[in-house]
């Protein structure tokens, strides 16, 4: 008899420790269903408030964010091709691409943008500019089961709900400032470790430079390195403050001009920028970084004929100077004087060896010339300087299917792709978000270009957690198909992204159609 009772005992146990797996499940069923309705349901209601807009307006405006690849580039014959479909529907394309910007700086102005231009749509291609470590993903999914797993709305629900938790944490203090530590130095802390770390480490900072101000008030240093850590959150008004106490508290201080000079390329007041280059020059004559700064300032003017003067000065002064000679051979490239630029390039390597973009831009230089052994072995040179260099096996790719040989461009194309799956620019994928943010409060829908030739996988990996109202253009087959036909002269003026550069009139016309391609079919059903 007791053994039949421990019988049912167990057997019991089993059926509600089911019936409790089985609850969690539907539970789980249920949820997900209903997240897919919602959002389906909340992209219905988006969707007839955007045609709604238009009715309104008379027009679709999209709005263009970028860099130079943007910049009097593709949007021209994007509003070219889309009026030219017979919508029904006039379509204005807003241009605010800015050579040199990077995506703090369109951040900044963005509700400014918003504000003015009131677009329904806005395309981004941005990030090439946004220099700075590249740290490792904490993990890289390659079991199709987990990415099966992640691929479940309640996961992604769960995940935000965490990293909310997590940035909530820090909000209300479990991140202390060190009291003990030295105010010098030891701010710098919040460019390393993980994400965490680095947000816990900008208030550390923060904390750290404000007490060293409060000790001593004419502490100009201080001030520049606050303002660094507020530039570097984008807190731009606030960080331009701290340059200018700076700068008034060490007039000489060239660092505190180049932040400003920054600044106001950043905000467009170019007359700004060259009248502190000029004070700069005034006070430091000498300093041969100054003369490189200027020559980037009136390169991104377009004023070429000005350049080559600087860049010679800068070498005059420091012939030891590298950067110098590469920028100038550069120039001299875009110009069409291969053959000295080929000695600049050669010269700037001799004192740097361990350049890798100066190797890969030489390789393509060599390729220009017809070099072609020479141009392979020198992008194999780049990938032995650094194994890890993801656009090293992107230019010898390129080569390779320029040359027919599509297995190793395959090859090496796969390897860069896997390593920018690996590695990511945190300023860049935070800036990312806090863009798809703003415009899902303003019900504006947002476009995400991935540049011409890349994988689109390392952009769709910024939103893995939220890739909701989000519209993915991928222009990697197309140029791909492209270049193995007409070759990479037809489409790119040059490679200034080492795989791709900024594009020619049949390269923008691409990029325009495939992006109007995908506008109309995910937007307007066409």
């Amino acid at each position: 008899m007791q053994e039949d009772n421990k019988t049912k005992l167990k057997v019991a146990l089993k059926t509600r420790i089911t019936l409790v797996i089985f609850g969690l499940f539907l539970s789980f069923i249920f949820l997900e269903m209903g997240l897919r309705i919602g959002g389906f349901v909340l992209l219905s209601i988006q969707e007839y408030r955007n045609r709604q807009s238009i009715q309104q307006k008379g027009s679709y405006r999209i709005m263009c964010l970028g860099e130079s690849t943007t910049q009097g580039q593709y949007p021209p014959f994007l509003e070219e091709v889309l009026n030219q479909r017979n919508m029904g529907i006039r379509f204005s394309v807003i241009d605010k691409g800015l050579g040199g910007t990077t995506t703090s700086a369109i951040l900044e102005r963005l509700n400014a943008d918003l504000d003015k231009y009131h677009p329904d749509m806005v395309i981004t291609m941005m990030g090439i500019n946004d220099w700075g470590e590249h740290i490792p993903y904490e993990t890289v999914v390659t079991s199709k089961g987990m990415l099966f797993f992640r691929s479940f709305r309640t996961y992604k629900l769960a995940r935000i709900l965490w990293l909310h938790i997590q940035a909530k944490t820090k909000e209300i203090g479990l991140y202390k400032p060190n009291e003990d530590k030295q105010y010098s130095k030891e701010a710098e802390t919040f460019f390393t470790g993980s994400r965490a770390k680095r947000d816990a480490g900008f208030n550390v900072s923060e904390a750290i430079l404000k007490k060293a101000i409060e000790k001593n008030p004419k502490d100009a240093g201080a001030y520049l390195e606050l303002g660094r850590v507020y530039r570097d959150q984008n807190k731009f008004s606030q960080a331009e403050d701290l340059f200018k106490k700076a700068l008034e508290l060490n007039p000489q201080d060239v660092n505190a001009y180049f932040e400003l000079v920054r600044r106001s390329q950043d905000q467009k007041t170019f007359s700004q920028a060259e009248d502190l280059f000029k004070k700069a020059l005034e006070l430091h004559p000498e300093n041969y970084y100054l003369y490189m700064a200027l020559g980037w300032f009136y390169r991104d003017r377009g004023e070429f004929l000005q350049v080559e003067g600087i860049l010679k000065k800068a070498i005059e002064l420091y012939p030891e100077n590298y950067y110098a000679y590469l920028e100038l051979g550069r120039l001299y490239r875009e110009q069409g004087k291969l053959s000295q630029a080929e000695g600049l390039f050669k010269k700037g390597i001799e004192l740097h060896p361990e350049n890798v973009r100066a190797c890969i831009t030489l390789g393509w230089l060599y390729r220009e010339e017809g070099k072609l052994s020479l141009a392979e072995d020198t992008f194999k040179k780049a990938i032995e300087l650094s194994p890890n260099e993801d656009d090293a096996y992107a230019a010898i790719s390129i080569f390779y299917e320029e040359m027919g040989k599509s297995a190793l461009a395959k090859e090496y194309a796969d390897k860069a792709n896997l390593e920018r799956l690996r590695y990511y620019n945190p300023v860049k994928a935070v800036n990312y978000r806090k863009l798809k943010d703003i415009l899902n409060k303003r019900d504006i829908r947002f476009v995400c270009v991935q540049y011409p030739m890349r994988n689109i996988g390392p952009l769709k990996k910024i939103f893995e957690d939220d890739e909701k109202n989000i519209i993915f253009v991928d222009n990697e087959k197309i140029f791909k198909d492209a270049i193995k036909i007409s070759g990479s002269t037809a489409y790119f003026k040059d490679m200034v992204g080492r795989d791709f550069g900024h594009c020619t009139e049949k390269g923008n016309r691409l990029l325009a159609e495939n992006i109007a391609n995908v506008i109309l079919k995910e937007v307007f059903d066409k």
